[in-house]
């Protein structure tokens, strides 16, 4: 055969990097992996009544829990806690969607009765989601290995809206914001 040449050579190498991320993605723990997503799930609806507090105690908001079913690639079926709040006539749902989702550790759907906001957990140095471009040229450059970054610290932040889309830092302020936008207070 001889030497590899042109299209053969970038073949090889897509081929090969691709056979070393499915090996990576062998490596993972899932069920590690749900579990703590279910704990940062867990903090966000502590924090949540931390910041909810006066109103719980007196009786002006209650908070209950269900479990809902939810399914997830590679790691599968499990049972994640729904928090609901309620304020006067209102219900507003906190809602689990995952944590295999493209660019954050989890997101958690805040739906009432006048629209929704969505909770992510993303880098806690994350202003809003990372712009990638593509340009497509003549010839595939695998990518540089990269060196070890420092681990990333996960914090709970509130997404805006499209399309200009940041993250909003989740304070009290903020969390007591969203929940008036979404009931239409």
């Amino acid at each position: 055969m001889g030497r590899k040449q042109g299209l053969d050579v970038e073949f090889d190498a897509f081929v090969k990097g691709e056979q070393a991320a499915a090996a990576q993605g062998r490596e993972i723990d899932w069920a590690r992996e749900r579990e703590e997503w279910l704990g940062y799930l867990a903090e966000l609806y502590q924090t949540a009544e931390s910041f909810l507090a006066e109103y719980i105690r007196s009786g002006e908001i209650t908070v209950a829990y269900r479990d809902i079913d939810l399914n997830e690639e590679d790691i599968g079926a499990y049972k994640a806690r729904q928090m609901i709040l309620k304020i006067g006539r209102q219900e507003i749902t906190l809602t689990p969607v995952g944590t295999r989702l493209l660019l954050m550790k989890g997101r958690v759907d805040m739906v009432g009765s006048a629209g929704q906001a969505r909770l992510v957990l993303v880098d806690d140095r994350s202003s809003g989601p990372i712009r990638v471009s593509v340009s497509i040229g003549s010839r595939f450059v695998p990518p540089a290995v990269e060196p070890a970054h420092e681990k990333i610290k996960w914090a709970w932040k509130i997404a805006t809206r499209p399309p200009t889309l940041r993250y909003i830092e989740l304070t009290q302020e903020s969390l007591r914001q969203a929940l008036m936008e979404v009931a239409g207070g």
